[in-house]
């Protein structure tokens, strides 16, 4: 029962992270924002990364942050808050300094990099959070075991519902 609670508080605490990282693929559908659905840099960091996503990403994180306090789970809104801002913006700036590193040591826009590409915005995500919050060790191998089935799970969903071109 201790592991499953284990398990269960390690997803709970990281949703935030897990909906910014998410939200950039279902944001690029929306043309109603082409202004920012431009590419942050495409030599530097591919032509996927888009304002957009990232401000898509950041605002879902804190969505959630707001339902986590709304639902009991912490206590001050402004820590809620601030704890989901963290972990989304982490969560996306984990997957740019992912896609920053791959296109210097020559992996192309969109080719796999399997296992960087699963746990990126998990150590972003964590870095960051720390700044309010220590994490346990524990929750820290939970989360790099999980998230990488996770993100494998929602990206063959999105790959079947032609949200994305590749599975991975």
């Amino acid at each position: 029962m201790y592991y499953l609670n284990l398990l269960l508080d390690s997803i709970i605490f990281f949703i935030p992270a897990y909906i910014a990282n998410a939200l950039p693929v279902l944001a690029s559908g929306f043309n109603l924002f082409s202004r920012i659905g431009v590419p942050i840099h495409k030599t530097i960091f591919g032509k996927s990364k888009t304002y957009r996503g990232f401000l898509f990403g950041v605002t879902g994180a804190l969505i959630v942050g707001l339902l986590q306090y709304y639902f009991g789970l912490y206590d001050e809104l402004v820590y809620s808050l601030l704890l989901a801002f963290l972990l989304g913006f982490g969560a996306l700036l984990g997957d740019l300094f992912k896609s920053f590193v791959k296109r210097r040591i020559g992996i192309k826009s969109g080719q796999p990099w399997i296992v960087f590409d699963q746990i990126d915005y998990v150590i972003g995500g964590l870095c960051f959070s720390y700044i309010v919050k220590p994490v346990p060790l524990e929750t820290i191998i939970i989360l790099l075991l999980i998230s990488p089935l996770l993100s494998l799970g929602s990206n063959i969903i999105s790959y079947a519902l032609k949200l994305k071109k590749v599975w991975w």
